[in-house]
Parts: C-alpha cells; sequence; structure tokens
C-alpha cells in the first residue's frame, strides 16, 4: 500500500514537472532607461523595440519606456549593471576604459569612408558588420559586457558626419585654425590633421557655442541638426567630411534579467533587438538626408560639397589613422592582435555591402539583421 502511494505521489509529481515545462512564461515588464528626451530619435527607437517585443511574446513581454527621466546617458552604464534599469543605451566612448575592445571596432567606423559606391550603402555596411562582429565574433566584447553585468543587444551608429557651420567651408585651406566641435576622439583626430581646432564641448552645450561665436562649425551626423537645433543658427553645411559614424549599443540589458527570461523570451527581446537597430539607424539617415535636401535649403542655408583636395587629404588622413588605430589601441590597452582584428572587422564589411544594396526603410534592415545576426545567436548560451 505505501508503495502505491509513493509511486503515486512520484507520478504526480512528474506530471507537474511536464506540465510546468510546458506551461507559458510567466509575463515580465522590462524598464528601458532612455538618455534623450520624449519624441527624440531614441525614444522613438525604445518605443519601437517596446511594441515589437509585445507583438512577438503576443503581449507576454512588455516595456516600460523611461525618456530621460530613470538615467541619462553619464549614467546608464553603470544603472544596467546596478539594476536600476532592465535596458538602457549605452555610449561606448563615454566608457572607453571599461570598453576598449569594443570602442576598437567602434572606433574603425572611418573604413566606410575608404569603400567606393553609394555612401549610404557603405556606412549600413559597416553598422551591420560591427553588430555581427560584437555579437558573434568578439568574445572579448562580451566579456567587457558581463564585467558590467551586461548583455549586448542591439548596435546603432549614425549617418556620415558632416560639418555644420556658421560660415562657407569647402576647401582644406577653409578649415585651417577654424574652431570646431569634435563629438569624439576620432574626430578630433581628423580636424587636427585637416589643420583645423578641435574644441571639447557636449552636444547639449554645442547649441550655444555656435550662437556665441566660441565655435565656428559642429562635426556632426546631419540628423542632429534638427535634434539639438543646429539649423536655428548655422548658416552652411559641407557634406563629403569629415565622415565616419558614432557607433554605439541603443539597447544592453542587464545580465541578471536576461538570465531570468526564458529562452524564449529571450528569443523574443532578440528578434525586437534587431527592429530597434533597424529603426534607430534609418531614422539617423532619413532625418538627415530631409535635413540637408529640405529643411537647410528652405532656412537659407547654403549646402557645399567638399572639393577634391579636401576629398583626397581626408581619404589619404583615414587610411593612415586607421594603420595608426591598432597600435594605439594596443599600447594603450594591452589589446592583444588590434590590426588582426580590424581586418576581420573590414573582411564582414565587404560582406556586408551587397546586403545592404537599396535598403531604405527600418523593417528591410531589421530583416537582413535578423536574417544575418540575431537568428543565428544561440539564446541557450548567448551573454552568459
Amino acid at each position: 500500500m505505501k508503495k502505491a502511494i509513493k509511486a503515486s505521489a512520484l507520478g504526480a509529481f512528474a506530471l507537474s514537472v511536464l506540465l510546468g515545462a510546458a506551461a507559458p512564461s510567466a509575463a515580465v515588464e522590462l524598464r528601458f532607461a532612455v538618455g534623450s528626451p520624449p519624441n527624440s530619435l531614441g525614444d522613438k527607437a525604445a518605443n519601437h523595440f517596446k511594441d515589437k517585443l509585445e507583438e512577438y511574446s503576443n503581449g507576454e513581454t512588455t516595456v516600460k519606456v523611461y525618456p530621460l527621466s530613470l538615467l541619462n546617458l553619464l549614467e546608464s552604464n553603470n544603472g544596467i549593471r546596478d539594476g536600476i534599469a532592465d535596458i538602457a543605451t549605452v555610449l561606448w566612448p563615454y566608457f572607453l576604459s571599461e570598453y576598449p575592445e569594443t570602442n576598437l571596432i567602434a572606433e574603425a567606423a572611418s573604413m566606410s569612408e575608404l569603400l567606393e559606391g553609394d555612401r549610404q550603402q557603405a556606412t549600413l555596411a559597416y553598422l551591420g558588420a560591427m553588430i555581427e562582429y560584437v555579437a558573434m565574433h568578439c568574445p572579448e566584447c562580451q566579456a567587457e559586457a558581463k564585467a558590467q553585468n551586461q548583455v549586448f543587444l542591439a548596435g546603432l551608429g549614425t549617418s556620415s558626419y558632416v560639418l555644420q557651420c556658421m560660415k562657407p567651408v569647402s576647401s582644406y585651406e577653409d578649415l585651417q585654425g577654424l574652431r570646431v566641435r569634435a563629438g569624439g576622439a576620432w574626430w578630433s583626430r581628423w580636424l587636427t590633421g585637416m589643420g583645423a581646432s578641435p574644441v571639447s564641448l557636449s552636444i547639449n552645450e554645442t547649441f550655444e557655442g555656435l550662437n556665441q561665436g566660441i565655435l565656428d562649425c559642429t562635426a556632426s551626423n546631419p540628423g542632429d541638426m534638427t535634434q539639438f537645433g543646429f539649423i536655428d543658427v548655422i548658416s552652411d553645411v559641407t557634406v563629403g567630411v569629415p565622415g565616419s559614424s558614432f557607433a554605439f549599443a541603443i539597447a544592453d540589458i542587464n545580465l541578471d534579467t536576461w538570465t531570468s527570461l526564458s529562452e524564449e523570451q529571450r528569443g523574443h527581446v532578440l528578434h525586437a533587438a534587431a527592429a530597434i537597430s533597424g529603426d534607430g539607424i534609418m531614422a539617423y539617415f532619413h532625418d538627415g538626408r530631409e535635413n540637408v535636401e529640405e529643411k537647410a535649403p528652405a532656412r537659407g542655408i547654403a549646402i557645399h560639397q567638399a572639393d577634391d583636395d579636401l576629398l583626397a587629404r581626408s581619404r589619404e588622413w583615414i587610411a593612415a589613422d586607421l594603420d595608426a588605430l591598432a597600435a594605439s589601441y594596443e599600447e594603450r590597452f594591452g589589446i592583444e592582435n588590434a590590426k588582426g582584428k580590424l581586418e576581420n572587422l573590414r573582411k564582414l564589411v565587404d560582406e556586408w555591402m551587397p546586403r545592404m544594396e537599396g535598403i531604405d526603410d527600418r523593417d528591410a534592415l531589421a530583416q537582413v539583421l535578423w536574417e544575418n545576426v540575431y537568428s543565428k545567436l544561440d539564446v541557450k548560451t548567448y551573454g552568459m
């Protein structure tokens, strides 16, 4: 009799385990901290992530977006690490000592300027390669995120930078001695190499710097013209230089949150990660193109093309800087085989060029990223 009762109890336990395994995962709400204000590009991208994640999970996994209220961009890295938010944007160049391996790849965005063909296609090819490299081919990048109690989810990057100025600039001679806001180390080096004087100002101080005559120009992506109001003060825009893209993580997730999700939920999150990258990247391109081709001319702002001599000097400088970049990171951060890593990245960029041909909307870009990166990640082990 006791044996029968024991067998019955074991059978009931086994059934409960099977039913538990088959049962749907518990509903989850994730907190997404956006370091930019409501209705900004970052806020819109986060809300697109929210919508797609809820769609993919049939409402099981939801997201609450906090634009510039839970964490700002300087607080985001520690905020994710400490669990203040589940997901947030991490601007890698703001945290150079924490992410040297990842920043090596981000700072190599200028290689897109050396590719022949369509500029948008070339920049998109770099961004696709960057996302693939960090997610799939860089255990050191993964280790850097893990050390911050994070998992890399979604990469983002801007369209090529342009000069937004208070005077006409189109030649190497025009640049000599100009005070230009540099948004990162690469642009500071480029400006120095072209004879200008880089000025370090936050993006939020740049409008006043231009308006008060502290700056002659800002080297910024063309989307920032309206995002930060530069269109209200500048008189001239120069396209073709300095180029390069500001690459970063639009979404990293807290490692504890990630491990608490079921494998199915992680799959949904990765699918939504492809969507947020597609949305944010294309927003930069579309906003920038509209600003340069329509909004700026409508304000009477003159649009200049960098002349052939300046373009040639710039390309020559970019090639030399890329050669020096690997040695610099090896010396400063002890990175091993940095040159080989950049060569591997360049091979990926070449692979991504045909994939990005004709890509000009967020859904198409998200699909390419899903097919070539996110769908290939193993939800059982990724980020662990």
